[in-house]
């Protein structure tokens, strides 16, 4: 169902940013992607309180202790509404006037612009009161019903791009407006799925303040990383829009849509092995915990591996097809920011691991640290007169210093065997990653149109496929897949 979802989501996202880059024009659209991301900023929050939350969920559920969910629950609660009044806050204060001071922004489409940043920052706090709902789903790893909501929220999002193309008026404030309706929709149901589904989701008026304490300090240090990772995306949007222009914004907007299609793929795998690594943890497993931390690294670069390769080789014929007309540096942006996400794919398993162990403050320091200094570094490149896409360029720069980072505290808090990690989940994915970007080579020189386009794709797809296969699982892992696959075609059979 996860995937299923995955392919609803990612066939709306491409489809809708088409029509909202037809719709709203190249400008628009990078002023949407300008000032509705600097909302983003601040949506880390969310994201870090998902984290923080889900993590003592599965502790408790691992723990078979209902009273302690309660407990943790209703003070999510406490946490979510303590920080989505202080963001709305500072984006009043301090946001309102980064917007209207720093940012460079056409002077006929400035009100526009605040419009825009006003109805995002109330999307942004309506959005991160459903942080303890989706916690809870996850935790109790409800993901056919995490699958039914998001599938319904990307038919509401294509509807609201149909609708965009009959409304009159200022389209791009419009559409701001009816993703906020969208938005407080999606909450009111998660909200409803967990009063009625899980018993321990019940608000009380109680103050545990040790409770408190807990997920504050863990929800905070969590934001040190999470902060960091957006002040460096956004502060490159903002880079890039002062040394160039909304039109280089446009073209990042776009690279974004692309991985983070992929990135759907891998993040519902993630989605579903998340609580058994916390849980596992929890228990005490830990040769389980280890066994899942590799094997989930592996197979999440593998599923971005195989994906990713037939985009990087074939980016502008696929970029024609999808977008007619194509914003200049799309393509290198693509490529960068896609070999960077292919790195980080590997390596999230091991924040999860690090995550269940709730030793988190050392970690998060120097992961904040090596973000922020990525971005120091891309102001310096730009400085120099590089082009807009070398900020991806130094994305994996970061990447790369984030994994070592990663392995580096995964061994020091949970006790995983470097060797180990090397053996199983690396040298396979070196190998069969080699073999798949020579072949992809080697077909991508007989390319001339469009036709040998869509056979190297596939040609691609199905070589990076068999090398997985073949290279990158134990014969163990072969058979188990060929068995899944004969017990499925039986039961279609029957």
């Amino acid at each position: 169902m996860l995937y299923v979802r995955m392919l609803a989501i990612m066939l709306v996202s491409l489809y809708t940013s088409r029509v909202i880059l037809q719709v709203l024009g190249v400008e628009d659209y990078g002023i949407y992607n300008l000032v509705a991301g600097f909302v983003t900023f601040f949506a880390f929050i969310s994201n870090a309180l998902v984290s923080a939350m889900q993590r003592f969920f599965n502790t408790a559920l691992g723990k078979g202790d209902v009273a302690q969910y309660r407990e943790i629950y209703s003070t999510s609660i406490n946490v979510v509404v303590l920080f989505a009044a202080v963001i709305f806050l500072l984006g009043e204060t301090v946001g309102l006037w980064f917007v209207k001071t720093q940012l460079n922004i056409p002077s006929e489409r400035f009100a526009a612009a605040i419009g825009v940043y006003q109805i995002s920052l109330l999307t942004f706090v309506v959005n991160i009161m459903r942080s303890s709902f989706n916690a809870s789903i996850i935790a109790h790893e409800r993901m056919s019903f995490y699958a039914y909501v998001s599938i319904f929220e990307a038919a509401a999002r294509l509807a609201i791009v149909v609708a965009l193309q009959r409304v009159g008026g200022d389209k791009l404030v419009a559409y701001t407006w009816l993703y906020l309706a969208v938005t407080a929709v999606m909450t009111l149901v998660n909200w409803s799925y967990c009063r009625v589904k899980f018993e321990e989701c019940r608000y009380s008026l109680g103050f545990n303040r040790e409770r408190f304490r807990s997920l504050l300090s863990f929800s905070g240090w969590s934001l040190v990383g999470q902060s960091a990772v957006v002040i460096r995306n956004q502060g490159e949007a903002v880079l890039i829009n002062r040394f160039f222009s909304v039109v280089a914004n446009a073209a990042l907007g776009i690279a974004h849509q692309v991985t983070g299609a992929l990135d759907m793929f891998v993040n519902n795998f993630q989605t579903a092995f998340n609580p058994q690594i916390v849980k596992t943890y929890a228990a005490r497993e830990l040769e389980q915990h280890y066994l899942l931390v590799c094997r989930a690294g592996k197979f999440s670069y593998f599923l971005f591996l195989a994906l990713s390769i037939p985009i990087v080789f074939n980016i502008d014929a696929i970029l024609g097809w999808w977008l007619g007309s194509v914003p200049e540096y799309v393509d290198m942006f693509c490529i960068f920011i896609v070999a960077s996400h292919l790195l980080n794919a590997m390596s999230v398993p091991m924040t999860t691991s690090i995550y269940a162990t709730g030793n988190i403050k050392h970690f998060q320091i120097w992961y904040a640290a090596t973000f922020l200094g990525g971005l120091v570094l891309s102001f310096v490149c730009l400085l120099l007169g590089q082009p807009p896409y070398v900020v991806s360029v130094v994305g994996i720069v970061i990447q790369v210093v984030v994994f070592a980072l990663r392995l580096h505290y995964v061994r020091k808090t949970v006790g995983l065997n470097i060797r180990d990690f090397v053996e199983k989940t690396i040298l396979p994915a070196a190998a069969v990653t080699l073999i798949v970007v020579l072949f992809a080579y080697v077909v991508n020189r007989f390319v001339h149109n469009a036709a040998t386009s869509l056979v190297a794709i596939l040609l691609d797809g199905l070589c990076a496929a068999g090398a997985i296969f073949c290279l990158g699982l134990t014969k163990a892992e072969r058979e188990k897949i060929v068995s899944l696959c004969a017990n499925f075609i039986k039961s279609r059979k029957k």
